[in-house]
Formats: C-alpha cells, structure tokens, sequence
C-alpha cells in the first residue's frame, strides 16, 4: 500500500490502519467523524418535486447509518477503539 486509501471501505480496514504508527493519527480522525455524524434519520420523498414547489418528505428512521455499513455494532464500539489507540474523545455520545 502507497500512502493512506482514499476509501476506507470496513472495520477491518481501519483497524489495520490504526495498527501502522504512520497512519493512526489520520484513521482516528475519520473514526471520530464517523462517530459523530448525525445520520440515524433520513428524508423520505412522498411526493410533488422542487420545481412545483409542492415537495412532500417524511422523516424515517435510517436503518443502514454509515457506523453500520462499514461493519461497526455500535457507535460506542468505535469510541472504544478510539480510545483503545489513543485517540481522545472529549465529547458525549448523544441520544
């Protein structure tokens, strides 16, 4: 591998990242992005468009949030790798 991937596609992906010194700083800053990216809900079009000005959406839960398709169970599971390689997490998990 030359340089860090520009697509990080899974869990294992950024644990063999987080175990080479020279890209851990890097992975563990996208760790914590994932972590706090607000995607449990997503915007469901119902009906009408922009155009027409008639635009109909419905808020609904996100089944497949971005921590769950990289492979992660939980956002507290990547918390707990972040803070296993040393990353500071300095903010709280919100509900």
């Amino acid at each position: 591998m030359r340089g860090y991937p520009k697509h990080v596609a899974t869990k294992q992906d950024f644990l063999n990242l987080l175990s080479m010194d020279e890209y851990r700083g890097q992975a563990t800053e996208n760790l914590i992005a994932i972590f706090k990216m607000n995607d449990e809900k997503a915007n469901r079009h119902i009906s009408g468009s922009e155009e027409t000005k008639d635009l109909k959406i419905e808020e609904i839960e996100n089944s497949m949030p971005l921590w769950k398709r990289k492979g992660f169970k939980s956002r507290q599971e990547i918390a707990g790798i972040i803070k296993k390689h040393g990353g500071c997490i300095s903010w709280q998990i919100e509900k």
